[in-house]
């Protein structure tokens, strides 16, 4: 298995849906705009769109935030020889790069508005003109772009341009976080298991993988990897909960509120949606598509108890934020506890 095709395993809900939309979209000519956290692969699923394509150009990977803004017109179209002071010679730029194949925009978030209106028209016209000649040349490119930032929101503070947006967005691919996939993490620690040790037989301890569950991923997939790579330095054949605490102790080192800060954003989400739902858990489970016992397992970790049944009727949203958080789990809970 490649490392692009690591992005694709698990057989949660979420993971399902991601699978399906890569098949269907990747052999369409429409631009594809994939949105997802930081850490859970969106380059990996750039590539598979590129790779499933069968275009016979090349995958050209752009990170718009690593080109300062003065080099981004040479880097996106290029340059002839003598342009300016230093061009000893012609650079085709990105665009031309992925004649035939796929130019990837990482981080376009990042974008300065002044770019994006250069980078609109040589999207809308396939046309580029490469700096110091007097002559368009033409590219026959497929843009597939990526953000960890929903496009809507960039459009809505006025960081991006409506009608980019609009020629980005043929399709919106979401790349689930890893909270939104926790039942994928057996899966995942065993296959970067066998990246690691891919002669070694390596197993991992039920307390290990209830750990792992457990934890809170703010850096998502990427984050599990590092982590899983660091323990196995500290194992031998079995992968275990004190292998896990060494390197959660060196990481914890680093913890600070900006970190602690998603984990707050994330109570009140999920707060919000089972109240929404009268805090039927099953439903709340079926509108992020994962299992109920997931939900049961981020309530506990979140330190979300169950209100009893009368509060039910006269709970509301500003006054479940102040429901005594040391309050006993209800009953209905505790009775899918050996589910978590």
């Amino acid at each position: 298995m490649t490392d692009f095709d690591s992005v694709l395993i698990g057989d949660s809900v979420p993971m399902q849906r991601l699978k399906m939309m890569i098949a269907a979209v990747a052999p369409t000519r429409l631009s594809v705009l994939i949105e997802g956290a930081t850490g859970t692969g969106k380059e990996l699923v750039a590539a598979l769109l590129h790779r499933e394509s069968r275009r016979d150009g090349a995958f050209v990977p752009f990170n718009v935030c690593a080109i300062a803004d003065s080099m981004f017109e040479d880097a996106l179209f290029g340059h002839v020889k003598g342009a300016y002071t230093g061009a000893g010679g012609e650079t085709l730029g990105f665009l031309r790069e992925a004649n035939g194949g796929t130019a990837f925009f990482d981080e376009i978030s990042g974008l300065p508005l002044a770019s994006q209106t250069k980078l609109l028209r040589a999207i809308e016209t396939g046309v580029v003109r490469p700096i110091g000649s007097s002559r368009d040349a033409r590219s026959d490119f497929r843009v597939v772009a990526a953000t960890n930032e929903r496009i809507d929101d960039l459009v809505d503070s006025g960081r991006f341009r409506p009608d980019l947006a609009h020629r980005l967005s043929g399709v919106v691919i979401a790349v689930p976080s890893l909270e939104e996939r926790v039942d994928d993490i057996p899966m995942l620690v065993g296959h970067f298991i066998r990246l690691a040790r891919p002669a070694r037989l390596t197993t991992v301890s039920r307390g290990a993988l209830e750990v792992l569950r457990d934890r809170s991923w703010n850096g998502n997939v990427r984050e599990l990897k590092q982590v899983v790579d660091a323990a196995l330095v500290f194992s031998h054949d079995v992968l275990d909960v004190d292998a896990l605490e060494v390197v959660f102790a060196q990481r914890g080192r680093r913890t600070d509120l900006a970190v602690q800060a998603p984990a707050a954003i994330e109570r009140q989400r999920l707060l919000k949606l089972l109240i929404s739902a009268s805090w039927d858990t099953e439903a709340t489970a079926q509108t992020l598509g994962v299992h109920r016992t997931t939900i049961y397992r981020r309530m506990r970790r979140l330190g979300i108890p169950v209100p009893s049944t009368g509060e039910l009727c006269t709970l509301t949203w500003s006054e479940s934020r102040l429901m005594n958080e040391s309050r006993a789990i209800h009953p209905r809970m505790e009775s899918d506890a050996h589910l978590m």
